[in-house]
């Protein structure tokens, strides 16, 4: 299994209103696309005028997502932020 870091590179999309996360965190899965969607998940605002809008955690031109080596012992399937609390769980 592979950790991602995902970040901001966009942090003024209007994307962001779809995520209650805004920081970078970290997604244990097993490719990019798998990582994204997790998070996506995990932070998604529900809202009624939100008509299959993507995530900012979705788009490649508003977050990065790249496998991270320097983190270690998260089970799969988590997402945690920097101060190791669990996203969404």
């Amino acid at each position: 299994m592979n950790i991602y870091r995902l970040a901001a590179i966009d942090p003024g999309d209007s994307s962001w209103r779809w995520s209650n996360e805004k920081e970078t965190v970290w997604a244990c899965a097993p490719d990019e696309i798998s990582a994204r969607a997790m998070v996506a998940a995990r932070t998604f605002v529900a809202a009624p005028d939100r008509h299959g809008d993507k995530t900012p955690w979705q788009d490649e031109l508003v977050t990065s997502c790249i496998l991270d080596p320097t983190m270690s012992l998260m089970r799969a399937g988590t997402v945690v932020r920097q101060d190791g609390s669990a996203v969404g769980e």
